[in-house]
């Protein structure tokens, strides 16, 4: 369920396992364990709550990553389901990083009606995965001064973030258990 300027979308379909879910929960943990051992701040996997008023905007991205400067400036805040329980359930503000796995339900949302929200919101990059045909689209949305860009890959197919100050790869490989198994590659940039 979400509130996107003014509209209201209700996506009740059941997730695609392995082009949906597993991405999803592949490349979030891998986000995770990068964030986690730098030291840079919190990623939240799908079911947390964003709310940005300026931007007329409360959705559930796939996942999201809030620095710690972002946090400790306000440019991001965690709201307590009720004042001094120690219980947040939203994030409010302008993450650093948002990202979306498209669905066949979610298209146009993802990468239609979302981009222009998300910069609205000061979302710093948003990146779109989309694992439902024969080749994987990994695309890094970059903020510039009117929209979004996007930034292009190497020779190796790496994609710069400069929230991460990394370049990123995205990878499947066939799983013995059926399905696929997603790895985000990263490399530190260039100096």
């Amino acid at each position: 369920l979400s509130y996107l300027a003014g509209e209201v979308d209700i996506d009740m379909s059941p997730e695609e396992l392995t082009t949906h879910n597993q991405a999803k929960t592949d490349v979030t943990g891998d986000l995770r364990m990068l964030v986690r051992r730098n030291r840079l701040g919190n990623v939240f996997s799908d079911g947390a709550l964003l709310v940005n008023e300026a931007a007329d905007l409360s959705t559930e991205p796939d996942a999201m990553f809030c620095s710690v400067e972002s946090y400790q400036s306000g440019r991001v805040k965690y709201v307590e389901r009720r004042e001094g329980s120690k219980r947040y359930i939203e994030v409010t503000g302008s993450p650093d990083l948002v990202i979306e796995v498209v669905s066949r339900t979610s298209v146009h949302k993802d990468t239609e009606l979302l981009p222009p929200l998300y910069f609205a919101a000061g979302v710093s990059e948003y990146w779109i995965v989309d694992a439902r045909r024969d080749e994987l689209v990994f695309r890094i949305l970059t903020c510039g001064q009117e929209q979004f860009s996007e930034a292009g890959a190497d020779a190796e197919g790496y994609r710069p973030s400069r929230v991460l100050s990394r370049r990123f790869r995205l990878v499947r490989e066939p799983s013995p258990a059926g399905g696929y198994w997603y790895t985000l590659l990263d490399l530190e940039q260039p100096a």
